[in-house]
């Protein structure tokens, strides 16, 4: 795994965890909260990220393994699933994918938001956990597992952070600019996607090789 495959992965990582979106989301299920119990959610989402993201890489492609999921359906079916999270993000919309009006309902009746929804399925969405899979499976060396735990990691560690002091980058940033952002990252993770289905269509069908 080489420097661009590292930023490659940083990148879409980043874009499919949506960081500016996902803190909006955020601030409205703190909304009315005192700030202990803000910052207190942020931790607990931080480590929850860490959590999945770990052990999808190191659990994933077995997964597909038990269920004779082949590599290439599972590119195409991601694909599909990225290229839906980036038109909703183009329209600076929520994925429905990610974040239902549901969530906001069960959320209410929850003590805590920090694992569900907010860890999985807004941060971590399908297409994050397709994008981990994917991954995995194209670096099943020991080395690059570590790797790609130690990235996912310090992905966690910066949406933490965001969360953390969520109040103080809102105020900075404003809405308008997480949506231009937002739509900028959306094109990206399209372009993304029509890659990802490309390559699953070659894998499913060798003779366009």
């Amino acid at each position: 795994m080489n420097y661009a495959d590292t930023v490659k992965f940083l990148v879409a990582m980043i874009i499919m965890m949506n960081p500016l979106g996902s803190l909006s989301i955020f601030l409205q299920l703190m909304k009315g909260t005192p700030l202990t119990h803000h910052r207190k959610t942020a931790v607990k989402c931080g480590f929850a990220i860490a959590v999945i993201m770990v052990i999808t890489i190191w659990l994933g492609s077995q997964l597909l393994d038990l269920l004779g999921i082949t590599i290439s359906s599972f590119r195409f079916a991601g694909g599909i699933i990225l290229l839906l999270t980036g038109l909703s993000m183009l329209q600076s919309k929520e994925s429905p994918m990610s974040h239902t009006p549901e969530d906001d309902i069960a959320a209410e009746e929850r003590g805590s938001v920090a694992v569900v929804p907010l860890a999985l399925p807004i941060i971590i969405g399908p297409g994050s956990i397709s994008t981990l899979i994917i991954a995995s499976n194209d670096y099943p060396i020991l080395p690059y597992k570590i790797w790609l735990s130690v990235l996912c990691i310090v992905l966690s560690a910066s949406m933490f952070a965001i969360l953390y002091f969520g109040g103080a980058i809102a105020r900075v940033v404003g809405e308008s600019v997480i949506k231009v952002i937002t739509r900028i990252m959306g094109m990206i993770i399209m372009a993304i996607a029509a890659g990802m289905l490309a390559n699953g269509i070659v894998g499913l069908i060798p003779a366009l090789q």
